[in-house]
């Protein structure tokens, strides 16, 4: 029986059995987005030491994602060249390096800077993992191995909202930049050694324009789909802590909910896309939906709610919109050839990053006009509608393409 890393060629590498190969995989990715989604959630405290408004709050978000957006294709494209082991074990030292510089850094503006820089860096964690994960699992139900990975994000940034209001509160900022340095060197260095080595043979064809014509529907609708994603990470603490007047503990453990129930729902809805064979996109626009109908019920909650039930919808709001991000980058690296599935992915995720990069702030300008957050949540409403009636439409493509896959061989077989 192959070990996962076959897909890639052998070197010298540890080897590992599959359950265990995902598990150091989703504990790399659960460490990167403890770094990426903590500074957001740390948004709330940078915001009452430098008194920014809303819209400086996004450009916390901004910073950190056009770092990763502007370095997504390149990554992806060094880990289809170089393989995974080899960008992970370069890139960890420099993710490393930047994490605790920010602990040197005095001022708004140059915090900004050295966030954006880390994001650049930070890109090197999701690329080497998927393009691994993809190429190890070839021919197995890759949109619940992609999911059980991905479940990482959530699982990080549920971590981050958790432990890092009580980090600070009690030690202050720079405390938590150690923090981030420490676990990005541990989970860097143990995944990138069970990373099998890529050979020679592997390295990928040359990207034509057809490759990049294939993602523009996974694209665009991830482009919107995050949308949800970080209008929740960035502006939960807030909604519930001082327009909610829920405490700041009780407003983070409604914000790790969220990322829990997208972390479930990104192995459900991979299963789901797997075993009753639907296409990705399909079931992508149906998340989309189900998001839709829990922001219309915050918007419809009465002023005083319970806990208990600002939890549960919290939980199911995070499956909706955190829950489709794994099955986006599955259907972009089956979009192309398998050896371009590390663009793909670093093509979509930069789409994905663009559209986290712009809708916090915009977003947020909206609370600050409006002095209230019921526009701001029936904007983004509409903006994941829109995105579920593109995947819908791109289902239809999909499917009709997969037919005629299914279709041509018997064709030619018969001539």
């Amino acid at each position: 029986m192959e070990e996962p890393g076959s897909g890639f060629g052998h070197g010298r590498s540890m080897t590992v059995q599959p359950r265990w190969y995902l598990f150091w995989a989703t504990l790399s990715q659960t460490g990167m987005t403890f770094v990426q989604q903590g500074i957001i959630v740390m948004g709330f405290f940078l915001a009452r030491r430098y008194a920014l408004n809303f819209r400086q709050i996004g450009f916390i978000t901004s910073a950190m994602s056009l770092g990763l957006m502007a370095s997504m294709v390149f990554m992806g494209i060094l880990a289809d060249k170089w393989g995974p082991k080899r960008l992970l074990s370069r890139s960890t030292w420099v993710m490393a390096l930047l994490a605790y510089g920010l602990s040197m850094v005095k001022g708004y503006d140059m915090l900004l800077v050295v966030f954006l820089l880390l994001g650049a860096s930070l890109s090197a964690v999701p690329m080497s993992g998927s393009k691994a994960i993809f190429s190890a699992f070839q021919g197995r139900d890759r949109g619940m191995s992609m999911g059980i990975r991905q479940t990482g994000v959530p699982l990080g940034a549920a971590l981050a909202a958790i432990l890092l209001p009580f980090i600070v509160t009690r030690t202050g900022l720079a405390p938590v930049y150690w923090v981030f340095t420490a676990e990005l060197l541990l989970t860097g260095i143990l995944f990138s050694r069970v990373i099998p080595t890529v050979a020679d043979s592997s390295l990928p064809p040359p990207v034509h324009r057809s490759s990049v014509r294939a993602l523009r529907w996974p694209a665009a609708v991830s482009f919107l789909m995050v949308a949800g994603q970080y209008f929740l990470v960035t502006f939960t603490l807030e909604y519930l802590h001082d327009y909610r007047h829920f405490g700041l503990g009780q407003s983070a453990i409604a914000l790790a909910l969220a990322q829990l129930g997208g972390g479930l729902g990104r192995i459900l809805f991979g299963r789901l896309s797997d075993r009753l064979q639907l296409s990705r996109p399909r079931v992508i626009g149906g998340i989309g939906l189900f998001a839709c109908v829990m922001i219309a019920m915050i918007v419809l909650l009465p002023s005083y709610t319970p806990f208990v039930w600002i939890a549960a919808i919290w939980f199911l709001i995070g499956m909706g919109t955190i829950g489709w991000n794994a099955l986006s980058l599955t259907w972009a690296a089956e979009s192309v050839l398998p050896q371009q599935a590390g663009f793909a992915m670093g093509f979509v995720g930069t789409i994905i990053y663009l559209g986290s990069a712009i809708f916090p702030p915009v977003l947020g300008t909206v609370i600050d006009q409006t002095k209230h957050f019921t526009l701001a949540w029936l904007a983004l409403a509409a903006i994941l509608l829109i995105a579920s009636a593109l995947a819908h439409y791109a289902s239809r493509s999909v499917t009709a393409r997969e037919r005629a896959i299914r279709t041509t061989p018997n064709s030619r077989g018969c001539s």
